[in-house]
């Protein structure tokens, strides 16, 4: 394949990533691995976006990991050994590669707010706000920044400073998965439960947010069971009523001892054949119940 093929090949495969076309990324990214007589850090990096697109993390990591070993000086390719890292649960290197990457940057604006959310969700509240806030300074018109700042206040217990960043996330940019889950989550524990399901809606296109739909759905569908017993005055814990049909039966159950008994005693040992009638069908009702 002629050098210039090549370059087309990779061109065509970038514009299908940019439009999220990540079938026919792959495609392009299987082509020039098969025709290429060397490995070449680009064509991983291609398939390793295109993977991560298409929500197959490992597969993803595989090829990020080639794509490192080729050239461990490209920032892109450290980015997407971060995201594939993160999205296997390999959070340490998730970590260093992030860092890695904003490092060969000279800390650029973008990986420093996707380092924020990722320090925000799995790295403890308070290194998520440090991260998050270096973020927003280096662009205070990020809204990943502001919604792993959000997040991180979140967590702090800072609800209302926690609610304006969200707000100013979903502000800069409404589209923003990130900003919209911690809005959810935030108000979830405002049991603000049909803005929280309205707004989990808009993620279920994206992968990796099953979860966190199927539980704001589920927490929400809860809450409304609950409500409907306060309503109607239903207590769950509370023991149930015998039914009225059980009652006659113990009615007659004791009408019918005391026939069997005054048959035997006669009329005039009436008192001792009601005790001896009250005592039997108490034994009788700790033995059945």
């Amino acid at each position: 394949m002629e050098e210039s093929e090549v370059h087309d090949l990779i061109e065509l495969a970038f514009a299908a990533l940019a439009d999220g076309d990540y079938v026919r990324a792959l495609a392009v990214g299987d082509q020039l691995v098969a025709e290429l007589p060397d490995d070449r850090a680009v064509v991983r990096a291609i398939r390793a976006q295109a993977l991560l697109g298409s929500d197959a993390p490992e597969e993803s990591y595989d090829e990020a990991r080639r794509a490192v070993d080729l050239a461990p000086e490209d920032e892109h390719a450290h980015r997407l050994l971060a995201m594939a890292a993160w999205r296997t649960e390999r959070l340490a290197l998730a970590q260093e590669s992030f860092e890695r990457a904003i490092e060969l940057s000279g800390r650029r604006p973008m990986l420093l707010s996707d380092y924020a959310w990722f320090m925000a969700t799995e790295r403890g509240p308070k290194l998520g706000k440090e991260a998050a806030e270096a973020a927003v300074e280096a662009d205070a018109d990020s809204s990943t920044a502001w919604a792993a700042l959000g997040l991180a206040q979140y967590r702090l217990h800072r609800r209302v400073e926690a609610e304006a960043s969200l707000r100013r996330a979903l502000e800069l940019n409404p589209n923003d998965i990130y900003a919209q889950s911690a809005m959810v989550t935030l108000l979830q524990d405002r049991r603000q439960d049909s803005r929280a399901e309205a707004l989990v809606g808009l993620l279920e296109e994206h992968a990796g947010t099953e979860d966190l739909v199927a539980a704001v759905r589920d927490e929400a569908k809860r809450r409304r069971i609950g409500r409907m017993l306060v309503e109607r005055k239903v207590d769950v814990d509370s023991p149930p009523r015998e039914p009225r049909s059980a009652v006659w039966i113990w009615v007659l159950a004791a009408a019918t001892l005391v026939g069997i008994l005054l048959s035997f005693f006669g009329p005039m040992y009436l008192p001792i054949v009601l005790g001896l009638t009250v005592v039997l069908l108490l034994v009788l009702y700790k033995l059945l119940g």
